[in-house]
């Protein structure tokens, strides 16, 4: 994330890097030179001077900042924090110690620093914007940041963001109001580090990633960045250089005068103790947190940003986008030896993830028999050959009869009869209707018993093969005993829909049965082409609505052996190389792709009709591509509201001057519209590949057999989603949230999800293990709240030397007002940052100027030089 521009960043980050190494070389490497001092307990006035400071640098800006200096330079950009958090000691040690010399009734106050080094108008003048932009640093970065950054945090681990906000700025205004809380949090500062090292220690330590490479990336900052190892931005050293230095400044706010407005330091005698205390607070903010931090979300959130999915069992898109070279790398890898030249040509398009029912079928093939009907053709070894069944001592001799406990694991057996399943389809099997028909008459059976919906798709051959745009109409299910027997009477539960009339203007009735349970006998056939083989058919069918022959021609798939268990979901197959534990849960983002999504059906009447999906309701803008020149796209607002029955969204456009997207004279160059919606997001949690059946396709090309029992993906993992579908299935007449398999055929993806300090919350629940995401909430709220404390503190002193005393009660309120907005959901870091970081140029530019014009003067006029340099 590129949060300024690349001269705007580099501005900032060299003024940060110039006025570290000056001061640095002016107070005689203090740093260093007071290190011990420092580190030993001290008197109790510098150790409060140490907390006051420590509970305002470990915040939001410390944790946030070094995910987001890795996303910016790669994880070799935590090791310039490191570096300019050992220049920003020695800025702090200065910034102290001279706001402690030159304080005035008693009170802290940086802007002095800045008259003293320039005495006169000028330094007035500059005092005062300085004091102005402490106000709005103090309301952006020590306000704002802090509700948006630990909002979003907690939100990936459950929280309610207006509610951590209500409870953050509540309490923050508590703490402003009564000085002694302010002293009793500043206190708990020291200990919401520690217990925050703590967690994050435990979430390193449970991950089964080692920590090794995350340190090497680490480390790589010194020569190449390591952007390669795990930034997503990426860009070598100066990049790294660049990211570090500049998320450095915000964690430790060396240079930027805020320890000069410590209150803790009215009172305390010593100015060099106090320095030596403050100096302190870098190491933890600048080099201890965004390491713990770094390396927590570096081992327990590897692939944030990657796509996990199997490549060889990729589909095409809706608009048959190709793939890219990175992607075509994925299926060459996956399909064949890894050489791209040999690819097919489809393979180009396969850019869709495939999401696949966790099942094995028992089938390889269907064929006829005039003696058994129906028959399945088993795969191959899924019966058991008879003389090494008993002869194998490895093969338990009930696991493949019918009688054993559960589904046989190892293989079937010639003449024993086995429960299978045929699973119905979520979109039905089409019936026809006629005029006036009121309800569907089927006969009665367990399969027609179930059915409690009928399915209508789009008439349009391009949209009708998506269950995006399917409509499913509720029906009411009753038994007729009739002189045919019983019969099942479906009617829609909604007086007015017209089943014939609904199928004129849609594909349609399509009865969604239940599953199709049978027992299988298990024989040996002969083909006259394939030879011998294993089959199973029906054994002794009963009369009813399906037979095994009308189910495997009504849509319905299988068979699989009946186990007992519940229809399973649709989940889909990780790459090989993901290996995350069995049961952890993250997040995965579909994202638009680049040019827009193309989804939905222009209407004559220039609106764009989509499926009823909840996060399209979002969409504000959509996108008109030319035909021959994509920078000449153009990206308008658009107005978005629900058809009059529910099933659909109906996009219009918002400007003037694109009145209609249909306006094919207006429009002649172009395309679309193309919608610009939100990433969608979902959780799914890791499951085996032991169910995970492979298509004919990938099986053919990598040269395997289909099996019964054993899935080629067994090693691997899959990834279920934690909704409540199991599978797609379209709208019921009101926005709802798809399931991935609908969304995957419009959009780019699934990446998994994280960006900034959304990473560290996932990588509580991966690495931590149940409850480790409780403490993390409790230390980052902590942390939040010292800090709103003391910029509340810092500011309110601010407002008093810009706008007389007395304002720092009104900046306190506009202060706890701020601090609401960061819950917003239309807040957006980037702009965010722009505004903290544009502000940090002024703070580092007039404070450092102010450093060292004072440091300069002031011992030519104070027998104080020795004092200021021992």
């Amino acid at each position: 994330m590129m949060d300024l521009s690349p001269i705007t960043q580099a501005i900032l980050v060299y003024t940060a890097l110039a006025v570290g190494l000056i001061v640095t070389a002016l107070t005689g490497f203090a740093q260093l030179r007071e290190l011990p001092k420092a580190l030993s307990a001290g008197k109790p006035s510098a150790a409060l001077v140490r907390r006051g400071f420590l509970a305002a640098s470990v915040g939001m800006g410390s944790v946030g900042g070094s995910i987001l200096a890795i996303e910016l330079g790669g994880p070799g950009a935590i090791v310039w924090m490191w570096v300019a958090s050992l220049l920003g000691m020695g800025v702090v040690y200065a910034e102290v110690l001279l706001s402690v010399r030159l304080r005035a009734e008693g009170r802290m106050n940086s802007a002095r620093v800045l008259e003293a080094g320039l005495p006169g108008g000028l330094g007035k003048a500059l005092a005062l914007v300085f004091a102005l932009l402490v106000m709005i640093f103090a309301l952006s970065a020590g306000s704002l940041l802090q509700t948006q950054q630990s909002t979003e945090l907690l939100a990936t681990i459950g929280g309610e963001p207006w509610q951590v906000a209500a409870v953050l700025c509540a309490a923050a205004a508590v703490g402003m109001a009564v000085p002694k809380l302010r002293a009793f949090v500043a206190a708990l500062g020291p200990v919401a580090v520690i217990l925050y090292v703590f967690a994050l220690l435990l979430i390193i330590v449970r991950t089964p990633y080692p920590v090794g490479p995350a340190l090497s990336s680490i480390f790589a900052g010194l020569s190449s960045g390591g952007a390669v190892a795990g930034g997503v931005a990426g860009g070598g050293l100066l990049m790294a250089m660049q990211a570090g230095f500049l998320r450095a400044t915000l964690a430790t706010e060396a240079g930027l005068g805020s320890a000069g407005f410590t209150p803790e330091a009215d009172a305390i005698k010593d100015p060099k103790a106090a320095a030596r205390a403050a100096m302190l607070a870098p190491l933890a903010s600048g080099i201890l947190v965004p390491t713990v931090t770094a390396l927590a979300v570096l081992t327990a959130s590897p692939w944030t940003g990657q796509r996990i999915d199997e490549a060889g069992e990729r589909r095409a898109s809706a608009d048959a986008r190709s793939a890219s070279e990175a992607e075509l790398e994925q299926i060459a890898a996956s399909l064949g030896e890894g050489d791209v030249e040999a690819l097919r040509e489809a393979d180009a398009l396969r850019v869709v993830a495939a999401w696949v029912p966790l099942e094995l079928p028992m089938s390889r093939g269907m064929a006829g028999s005039l003696q058994t009907g129906q028959t399945v053709v088993l795969p191959k070894g899924t019966v058991l050959d008879p003389e090494r069944a008993s002869q194998d001592p490895a093969i338990d001799p009930t696991d493949a009869g019918p009688s054993s406990p559960g589904a046989p694991t190892q293989g079937l057996r010639e003449n024993y009869v086995y429960p299978m399943v045929m699973r119905g389809s979520p979109r039905g099997s089409r019936i026809e209707v006629k005029d006036g028909q009121r309800s569907i008459l089927l006969p009665s059976s367990p399969e027609t018993q179930e059915i409690t919906e009928l399915v209508y798709r789009d008439l349009d051959p391009d949209l009708n093969r998506y269950p995006a745009f399917d409509v499913r109409i509720p029906v009411d299910n009753e038994l007729l005993e009739t002189g045919r027997g019983t019969l099942v009477s479906l009617t829609p539960s909604d007086p007015s829909v017209d089943l014939y009339r609904k199928s004129k203007v849609r594909d349609g009735p399509y009865v969604v049965f239940g599953d199709y349970y049978f027992d299988a006998r298990v024989t040996r056939m002969f083909h006259p082409e394939w030879g011998a083989f294993d089959a199973a058919f029906a054994a002794d069918e009963l009369p009813g609505a399906l037979t095994l022959r009308s189910a495997v021609t009504s849509a319905f798939s299988g068979p699989y052996l009946d186990n007992g268990d519940p229809r399973p979901p649709r989940a889909m197959i990780a790459r090989e190389d993901f290996d995350a534990p069995i049961g952890a849960r993250l997040h995965l983002d579909y994202q638009v792709p680049e040019r827009g999504m193309a989804i939905g059906k222009l209407l004559p009447n220039g609106r764009l009709m989509t499926p009823s999906w909840r996060f399209l309701a979002e969409t504000t803008h959509a996108i008109l591509r030319h035909k021959e020149d994509p920078s000449l796209d153009k990206r308008i607002r658009v107005h978005v509201e629900p058809s009059a029955d529910g099933n659909r969204l109906l996009f219009t456009s918002a400007q003037p001057e694109v009145a209609d997207f249909i306006d094919a004279g207006r429009w002649a160059n172009y395309t679309g519209p193309y919608l610009d919606p939100p990433p969608y997001r979902f959780e799914v949690e890791v499951h085996s590949g032991t169910r995970a059946p492979a298509s004919n396709d990938y099986l053919l090309r990598t040269n395997q057999e289909r099996s019964g029992f054993v899935s080629p993906f067994a090693e691997r993992r899959t990834l279920v989603p934690t909704m409540s579908a199991i599978e797609a299935q379209g709208s019921r007449g009101q926005l709802y949230d798809p399931h991935p398999e609908e969304v995957a055929p419009f959009m780019a993806g699934p990446f998994v999800a994280g960006a900034g300090i959304e990473r560290l919350g996932w990588a509580s629940f991966f690495g931590s293990g149940h409850g480790g995401e409780v403490l993390l909430g409790i230390c980052v709220l902590i942390l939040a709240l010292t800090t709103m404390i003391a910029w509340s503190s810092y500011g309110a002193r601010a407002a008093d030397h810009a706008l007389g005393r007395g304002a720092s009660w009104g900046f306190r309120v506009v202060f706890v007002l701020v601090g609401f907005a960061g819950a917003s959901a239309s807040l957006e870091l980037l702009p965010l940052m722009r505004l903290v970081d544009s502000v940090m140029i002024g703070l580092l530019a007039l404070n450092g100027l102010g450093l060292v014009l004072a440091w300069l003067r002031l011992p030519k006029s104070d027998d104080a030089r020795n004092a200021a340099s021992e």
